[in-house]
């Protein structure tokens, strides 16, 4: 707690200077008494800037006349949601809440900043119905406000017409009835982020009565969150809400040959669960906005390598989760750009905008000329670290010029730094010849520890970050590895009826032997796939065999495991394995059954495991009634040994099961334990 608090203060001292993260300057802040949600901006006719905020229980207008000192001037109660969306058209604003009865509500600002006169939208003629909810809107460059996500249609577009009559909206067509999380339209045509299948769609509204599908892409998450289109029309980049997910760039020029260029993702914050939520172009400059990462900028103007160029965090905590920058808008003619913060209010930031300093090349093998994929590209003293495609090229940049040393390794060949020169919107080609590293070959046999007899068919693993070695043992018990390379090594052996051992050695040409040995046990720790078979129905977070990655919430800890149990090595089966809560949860049912073993020696066998079960509902955010069933087979009779039922949202645990089975059912040489979950409902599990 004293350093949070620490943390705390030396971030108001920051701000207080008006210290610039990077290529980005605090200004100004107004705080609230509430969560905030989007952002947009207004220019009145007479010059004079508006921040246009979204809050918790209504919308805030705040004077910009002096960016210094910004001033709420008007506040228009709402519906109490989450979420709320704004747009703007001449002098009107437009809102749209999630969740209540406002409809569309209609803010006259003719009259800023003295007063403004409000209205609302729920009568839709043509039997279109009545208009209560929406997730979101945009208007276009002709005047047409486009509605996604709403209580009607299926929650498809809605198409209004904005600017025969401002301030009056008429109902000009509705589009097919999927349902649309956001929109983006141009030249009449909509690309519209259809989250709950995962990809973008285009759609020709040159006819508001009869909409046409152009194409569809889904993007790499398969969770569309928001798309928003280059300067030239020909590029679309797109975020999807989920735990890591890149922001991507695809070339839209032909709506049937729709083709991925590059993903974007903070190296800063890689790998740790951070979610983008929305992107908005300005220039061919992305500017992002990250829960829990604040905002970032992105040159773009080269979209098959975007380079970060501009950041500022304005959520101080180091976490995930949905908190933080909610929205970025950057299109107020001053240049400012306006941050939404849930939790920490609206921010006034002036960026510096600079092209980034490109880095591109092939990485090749010195002796053959081959290319090298998955060559690893880092510049040192810095967070930017890339890898190479198939063909050995890769392209990855700096928002900062200098000099820089950059090193290029590729397990198998020895590591290379080379030093390039980076330049503010030029591309520095470096082109490195990596020299293969020697190899040798390991050997080793593996044995039963009570017979000392070997053990033929048996698993030994043998890796490392670098390499991962899988070999089985032949009739007598050897193994063999004819190129490997020196280093240390985590070794594991076993086989199924054998309890597996875990090792390490540092491994080179005078030391290539191993010897090895394994006790008998009717016991599997997953370091090694001993045979266990994953059926059932589902489509999503299946059985697993890996690391699990956790799911960790703010003031609420790991809702999933983030590592494994005490016992040896790292590895266990999940479902779903994500960092984020919303992605890879149990879709249908799957079930995991261990290979046989043979019980009828023993006299009072007990099973033993660890087990974590969370599920929620999505709904209610209430505990999910979904459970983890254990049932155990004789190959005649099955019966069910244990029901795991989550006990709750906060801090779940491993839970440790001891059951005796000869109470259950007669042993026999044909037993086998299955672990069946499954999920038809609103539950993640």
């Amino acid at each position: 707690m004293k350093k949070l608090s620490t943390l705390l203060i030396a971030m108001l001292c920051i701000i207080a200077s008006g210290f610039a993260q990077l290529n980005m300057t605090y200004i100004s802040q107004v705080n609230y008494d509430e969560n905030l949600n989007d952002i947009w901006g207004y220019a009145a006719p007479d010059g004079t800037e508006y921040a246009i905020v979204g809050t918790v229980n209504g919308t805030s207008i705040v004077s910009l006349a002096d960016p210094d000192n910004p001033t709420e001037v008007a506040y228009v109660p709402g519906d109490n949601s989450t979420w709320r969306d704004i747009k703007t058209w001449g002098e009107f604003a437009y809102i749209t809440t999630d969740t209540g009865d406002d409809g569309l509500t209609v803010i006259d600002l003719t009259h800023l900043p003295d007063s403004i006169t409000t209205t609302y939208l729920t009568t839709l003629p043509d039997g279109a119905g009545t208009l209560r909810t929406c997730h979101n809107i945009y208007i276009d460059e002709l005047g047409f406000a486009y509605l996604a996500g709403c209580n009607i249609n299926a929650g498809g577009l809605v198409f209004l017409d904005v600017a025969t009559e401002p301030g009056v909206p008429a109902l000009a067509g509705l589009g097919a009835p999927v349902y649309s999380h956001d929109i983006y339209t141009r030249n009449n045509l909509a690309y519209s982020s259809e989250i709950n299948v995962g990809h973008f769609a285009i759609y020709d509204v040159t006819d508001k009565t009869n909409p046409v599908l152009l194409g569809a892409q889904n993007t790499a998450a398969n969770f569309t969150h928001n798309a928003w289109l280059s300067d030239d029309g020909n590029i679309l980049f797109t975020t999807d809400e989920t735990g890591n997910a890149p922001v991507g760039a695809y070339d839209v020029s032909d709506p049937t040959d729709i083709q991925e260029l590059d993903q974007f993702r903070p190296l800063e914050t890689l790998g740790d669960g951070v979610v983008p939520h929305n992107v908005h172009v300005w220039d061919d400059y992305l500017i992002i906005s990250y829960y829990t990462d604040g905002c970032i900028l992105v040159d773009a103007s080269r979209p098959e390598n975007l380079v970060e160029v501009g950041n500022f965090d304005s959520y101080i905590p180091a976490s995930t989760g949905f908190n933080g920058a909610w929205g970025a808008y950057p299109f107020l003619p001053s240049g400012l750009v306006l941050v939404s913060d849930i939790n920490t209010g609206l921010y006034v930031l002036e960026p510096n905008y600079v092209r980034a300093c490109w880095l591109e090349g092939q990485v090749t093998a010195l002796a053959s000329g081959d290319v090298l994929s998955d060559a690893t590209i880092e510049i040192l003293s810095t967070n930017v670290v890339d890898n190479t495609d198939f063909s050995g090229n890769y392209a990855t940049g700096y928002g900062v010029p200098g000099t820089y040393d950059v090193e290029v390794s590729k397990p198998g060949f020895i590591a290379q730094t080379a030093t390039a020169e980076l330049i503010n919107g030029e591309i520095t080609i470096l082109n490195v010849a990596l020299e293969e590293a020697p190899s040798f070959s390991v050997s080793g046999i593996l044995r039963d520890a009570d017979t000392n007899e070997p053990i033929a068919d048996g698993i030994v693993n043998i890796s490392n970050e670098d390499f991962d070695y899988n070999v089985t043992t032949d009739a007598s018990g050897n193994f063999n590895i004819a190129t490997f390379y020196e280093g240390d090594y985590g070794i594991a052996a076993g086989k199924w009826g054998y309890k597996t051992m875990i090792t390490g050695n540092g491994l080179d040409e005078n030391n290539n032997f191993l010897n090895l040995s394994v006790e008998p046990g009717i016991e599997d720790i997953f370091s090694l796939d001993l045979g266990w078979e994953v059926t059932g129905t589902a489509t999503d977070g299946a059985w697993e065999r890996g690391k699990p990655l956790g799911v960790f919430f703010d003031y609420v800890g790991f809702l999933t495991p983030d590592e494994d149990t005490e016992d040896l090595g790292t590895d266990c089966y999940v479902t779903g394995n994500s960092s984020d809560l919303f992605s890879g949860s149990v879709a249908g049912s799957t079930v995991l059954t261990s290979p046989v073993f043979d019980l009828t020696d023993f006299v009072s066998p007990h099973i033993n495991f660890y087990a974590w079960m969370f599920s929620v509902n999505t709904g209610t955010f209430q505990v999910g009634n979904d459970d983890l069933e254990v049932i155990l087979s004789n190959g005649m009779v099955e019966e069910t040994i244990a029901i795991i039922a989550p006990e709750g949202l906060i801090a779940p645990s491993w839970e440790f099961s001891d059951i005796d089975i000869s109470q259950v059912m007669p042993l026999t040489e044909t037993m086998q334990v299955s672990f069946n979950t499954s999920n038809f409902n609103n539950d993640f599990t």
